[in-house]
């Protein structure tokens, strides 16, 4: 340490900056390489070059969030593909599953039948008839199973097209079309664009923003509900093909057409479904046709109880009516075995 006044006359002593003279040999000066340097590495200190490298950061992140954020909108439509070629590639081995278990109820029920056909002491035509009716009831269950990519998909499938023909509008958009729907609504007809800068139109900002909000929610929840409808469509035909399987015998044969109806509910909910997806979106878009670009709060209110209404009766009325009308089907297998 030294003392203060040595201190202070060393301070004196050196130059505040080192002087910018022409180095020995012509080489460059110190001022331009310090200009060359300040190019390459801006000082972030003035405001000028804070602005400028905020903007720069605000561009290159709308150019990276930009086109995922467009590509992501198909994820749903992704996601129902993913589940629908994965579940056709069950439908093979549970078959053979289906046929073996299949096969080997068959042989007990038709063991018993010959053992309760000695004991009635029928006569051999009426035994031989109920034969081949049983015979012909257990060959259209293993139809079902050997050809069940083939007669099985009509069921759903079939109901889904009546749907979206009886709609009025062919409405056949998947998911993500759902999704992107609720965007276009939610972000290009909820207009603010000219409202002040003031803490007047502070309320009608926050209305618009919770508008959004709901009806994009809205619309998902509608998008995810035709999603888990379908991927239960998927999981049911191909992986459901086993309880066919148990159609063999009388005292499993029950499971079997618990199993056919399941395929019918599902079918009456994708029919329901699209009816009223095509009757919703003509309603909402009827009304959103009605209203100025720049809406007030009151109108933006009535799009959001039009868009939340919309997600109840379509979440809601498929489920409940599809479970009335197909909750109590009853193919008869069970049963014509046990009498026959």
């Amino acid at each position: 340490m030294h003392p203060p006044c040595v201190t202070r006359a060393i301070k004196s002593a050196a130059p505040d900056r080192v002087p910018e003279t022409q180095p020995p040999g012509g080489g460059p000066s110190f001022a331009a390489a310090r200009a060359s340097r300040d190019w390459l590495h801006p000082t972030v200190s003035s405001g000028t070059g804070r602005t400028t490298l905020a903007l720069i950061c605000v561009g290159l992140l709308a150019l990276c969030i930009s086109e995922p954020a467009y590509a992501q909108r198909a994820v749903l439509d992704n996601t129902q593909d993913a589940y629908r070629a994965t579940s056709r590639a069950w439908l093979a081995p549970i078959s053979g599953i289906a046929r073996r278990l299949f096969v080997s109820l068959a042989a007990i029920e038709v063991t018993i039948s010959a053992l309760l056909y000695l004991l009635r002491r029928d006569s051999l035509d009426e035994v031989a008839g109920r034969f081949l009716v049983k015979f012909i009831v257990l060959s259209a269950v293993l139809m079902c199973i050997t050809s069940a990519g083939y007669w099985l998909p009509p069921i759903v499938n079939g109901f889904a097209r009546a749907g979206q023909v009886g709609s009025g509008s062919g409405f056949a958009v998947g998911p993500s079309g759902i999704v992107d729907m609720g965007l276009n609504i939610a972000l290009y007809k909820i207009d603010t664009t000219g409202l002040p800068l003031s803490f007047a139109s502070l309320e009608t900002a926050l209305y618009a923003l919770a508008s959004r909000l709901v009806i994009l929610g809205s619309f998902l929840v509608v998008a995810v509900m035709v999603l888990l409808t379908w991927v239960e469509a998927y999981v049911a035909l191909a992986g459901g093909v086993l309880f066919l399987g148990l159609g063999g015998f009388r005292a499993t044969a029950q499971y079997a057409e618990n199993y056919l109806g399941f395929l019918v509910y599902i079918g009456v909910r994708l029919f329901l479904l699209y009816l009223l997806l095509g009757l919703g979106i003509s309603l909402i878009t009827t009304q959103i046709a009605g209203m100025p670009p720049a809406m007030r709060p009151e109108q933006m209110g009535e799009l959001l109880a039009i868009s939340v209404t919309f997600a109840a009766i379509t979440t809601i009325v498929p489920r409940s009516m599809a479970s009335r009308i197909a909750g109590t089907s009853n193919f008869g297998i069970a049963q014509a075995l046990r009498n026959l």
